[in-house]
């Protein structure tokens, strides 16, 4: 057995988590247009507050998937450099859709703080 065929491994798993990753951000992105809360609607309902909890995870998910694609792209470049190639760019192209999607939950969640003021 070489040394070549454990990098080989990476590259094509790299291009397969890309790949992954993609649609699962590109599916988030899709699930969110449609549950999100409009801007200066009221509180959304309990059950869309925990769908987009939900979505919010997958985020971050993605996100570790996005990085694991790019270091094996990276790792596995010297092996099969086509693969790792196109994982490494699906890669950074779902780290870029899930980056958004995180910064856009933090958005939205900081909208559903009430303030009340103290009673006295």
């Amino acid at each position: 057995m070489s040394a070549q065929q454990p990098r080989a491994g990476l590259a094509v798993a790299s291009a397969a988590l890309g790949a992954v990753a993609v649609v699962m951000a590109v599916s988030t992105w899709v699930t969110w247009a449609f549950v999100h809360p409009r801007a200066g609607d009221a509180l959304p309902s309990p059950a869309a507050v925990v769908l987009m909890l939900v979505l919010g995870a997958l985020w971050v998910l993605i996100l570790v998937m996005a990085v694991l694609a790019v270091l094996f792209g990276v790792l596995g470049r010297r092996a099969a450099v086509g693969p790792a190639r196109a994982g490494a760019a699906f890669g950074a192209v779902a780290a870029l859709l899930a980056l958004a999607g995180a910064v856009a939950f933090l958005v939205t969640a900081t909208d559903w703080l009430v303030v009340v003021p103290r009673q006295r």
